[in-house]
């Protein structure tokens, strides 16, 4: 009987790893979401798909960008990617020149018309956001915003290992 009361306390206990898992996964699956993504777009008065929506948002944050490291930051695959750009660059909010350090590198930017797209996309998610954490303290908005920051720094800079076998 001791020897089982050992064994149960040395399990750690991961009820709280477990909802901050399945907290983490609804918030993915929310800001994922087709339906939230038109939402903001509609109420933005961008005429623009999820995916160019996320590039964009990602030019206005970070700036010039090659392909591939705007495909890495939304994440997408490069032929989407491709395909998105093609769309707003016809749409005429982002533009492609050759890198200055490397010719065969293309660099993306936005338009100007692509910044104030942009802009109204982020104002209203920044508004969305504001409004669903208007009930929060400032202490707690700021409290969430560094745990969130230390979880994602966390989170890059662990491996991932294989499950542990119980035998």
């Amino acid at each position: 009987m001791a020897g089982e009361q050992d064994h149960v306390r040395s399990v750690p206990d991961t009820a709280p790893v477990d909802e901050l898992m399945s907290s983490l996964q609804r918030l993915g699956r929310l800001l994922a979401s087709r339906q939230v993504a038109s939402r903001i777009s509609t109420a933005a008065g961008v005429d623009v798909t999820q995916q160019g929506a996320a590039l964009l948002r990602v030019l206005l944050r970070e700036g010039r960008l090659s392909v591939a490291a705007l495909a890495a930051a939304v994440p997408m695959e490069i032929a989407a990617v491709s395909r998105q750009l093609r769309l707003l660059e016809a749409a005429g909010t982002a533009s492609r020149s050759a890198s200055p350090d490397d010719g065969r590198v293309a660099l993306i930017d936005l338009t100007p018309e692509g910044r104030a797209l942009a802009e109204r996309i982020r104002a209203v998610g920044v508004r969305h956001l504001q409004e669903a954490l208007d009930g929060w303290s400032a202490a707690d908005q700021r409290r969430l915003a560094g745990l969130m920051q230390r979880l994602v720094d966390d989170l890059r800079a662990t491996p991932v290992r294989p499950e542990r076998s119980s035998g």
